[in-house]
């Protein structure tokens, strides 16, 4: 035998000990001698049992506006402070009008001016326009005057409503929770004036949840809500959207995720952006037999436990269901009177 073809026996020898070895050593151990210091004997037991799925959010609302003066202008009356509660179709602060109100006089002289000047060249014209003697040059005429009334007609109207923007009106019910510029007769700018709106009743507890999970959850499922502000405080809640699109900008696909906020007269301690966490159970069984998690293992995607057999822990095949951090349930593979083993490493 040649040394090339010794030499390529040699690596297949090689190569099937470093592929088939650690599959033999990964194959679960069927009998393990007993030993009550090592290892610790648990009953299986009947037990509720519910996976949850925990998320961490915050308060926010559906109805935030920041309203801003279209225009500068010197700020004369601020009409709210922190903490108000405004109606919707009031008015909350007002720029100087003075001027506004002079450019408007002065445009509507413009537009009857306009109006005059075309009623004076529809007059001119009319007898040749009704023997249809219109040339290229008199219809040019008459579209120029039209077009000079439609503009005073426009600008008239562009100052008319600088008037009406002027005064800043609520959109919403709700309470006044910032005031940029809250002392009137400063000269204000639309950047530097924001007066910010929210409506309490509209608030509600906004989180993140992942791609795999948000197919297991629905809208009008049960969740209970855990502030940070008041830990010691559970609410009971309700999903009452699921986004279809994920949120951008994550590294991950996540979907945004809302949940009902109970309030009422007495709750308004809750504030924008509290922090806390919501708890959705996923699925649960007030009826199930539940080991500790710790006491199941898994070989290639089959689950077993070690159970009590004479003087040995004989690995036993399982079938389970729902799982958490601390138990597991069983559905099969055990019997009433098995003592499962846990195995200290």
């Amino acid at each position: 035998m040649s040394k090339t073809k010794l030499f390529s026996i040699f690596s297949l020898l090689i190569l099937v000990a470093v592929i088939v070895i650690p599959r033999i050593n990964a194959t679960k151990d069927t009998t393990i001698k007993y030993n009550s210091k090592k290892h610790t004997l648990y009953q299986p037991k009947n037990d509720s049992i519910r996976e949850v799925v925990t998320l961490a959010g915050s308060i926010s609302s559906s109805q935030i506006v920041n309203l801003r003066f279209q225009n500068s202008g010197k700020l004369v009356w601020v009409g709210v402070k922190v903490g108000d509660k405004v109606h919707r179709g009031q008015a909350i602060a007002s720029l100087d009008k003075t001027q506004l109100k002079k450019n408007l006089t002065t445009q509507f002289n413009n537009y009857q001016e306009e109006l005059s000047q075309f009623n004076d060249t529809q007059d001119q014209y009319k007898t040749t326009r009704e023997k249809f003697l219109v040339t290229d040059t008199i219809q040019r005429i008459l579209d120029r005057t039209q077009y000079s009334l439609n503009n005073s007609v426009i600008t008239y109207e562009i100052t008319d409503m600088a008037i009406q923007e002027a005064t800043l009106i609520s959109p919403i019910d709700g309470v006044v929770v910032n005031i940029e510029q809250p002392v009137a007769g400063i000269n204000i700018t639309p950047a530097t004036a924001t007066f910010t709106i929210i409506n309490p009743k509209d608030i509600y507890f906004k989180s993140e949840i992942d791609q795999e999970t948000v197919i297991r959850v629905k809208e009008g499922q049960g969740a209970t809500i855990r502030l940070d502000s008041f830990s010691d405080h559970e609410l009971e809640s309700k999903i009452n959207y699921i986004a279809y699109t994920p949120i951008s900008g994550q590294t991950s696909t996540v979907y945004e995720i809302r949940f009902i906020l109970p309030t009422n007269e007495q709750s308004p301690q809750y504030r924008i952006g509290m922090d806390g966490d919501a708890d959705i159970i996923l699925s649960q069984n007030n009826d199930a037999t539940v080991v500790p998690t710790s006491a199941v293992y898994d070989d290639n995607g089959q689950k077993y436990v070690y159970i009590l057999s004479g003087k040995e822990l004989r690995a036993q095949n399982i079938t389970t269901g729902i799982e958490n951090d601390d138990y597991i349930e069983i559905r099969s593979g055990l019997e009433a009177n098995d003592q499962v083993a846990i195995i200290q490493k």
